[in-house]
């Protein structure tokens, strides 16, 4: 199931402001709207991957070494993470639930992608 970018988009900028409680609210709409769906592993393994990215973010990433070493200036590694995560979500070996999670990280990526392309267009 789909998550509306423009969630996805609030969720991270949000955690980017360390506007936690926020944040949470959002996350329970997506939790709500995948709740409908019938994608049950693929959903859990979703909304773990953004429960994670919560976490992460709330304990300020020192304990996660992906996020705390994550450059956001190098686009072209955000790039390459992007599409490693997007692989995997589509990786049919993969089971359901992980699939989910590499979706969320992919959908994750996609989103700082666009937030640090626009930075640099303002910037520019």
């Amino acid at each position: 199931m789909s998550v509306p970018l423009v969630h996805l988009t609030r969720l991270f900028q949000l955690l980017s402001e360390r506007k936690f409680a926020e944040a949470e609210r959002i996350l329970e709409r997506i939790t709500e709207r995948m709740k409908r769906s019938g994608l049950q592993e693929f959903n859990r393994g979703y909304l773990e991957a953004l429960s994670g990215i919560v976490l992460t973010y709330r304990s300020g990433g020192e304990s996660y070494e992906f996020f705390s070493n994550l450059d956001l200036n190098d686009t072209e590694a955000l790039k390459r993470h992007y599409l490693d995560f997007k692989q995997n979500s589509e990786n049919p070996l993969h089971a359901d639930y992980d699939r989910g999670y590499f979706t969320a990280l992919a959908d994750y990526m996609r989103v700082v992608l666009r937030t640090v392309k626009g930075k640099n267009e303002d910037e520019g």
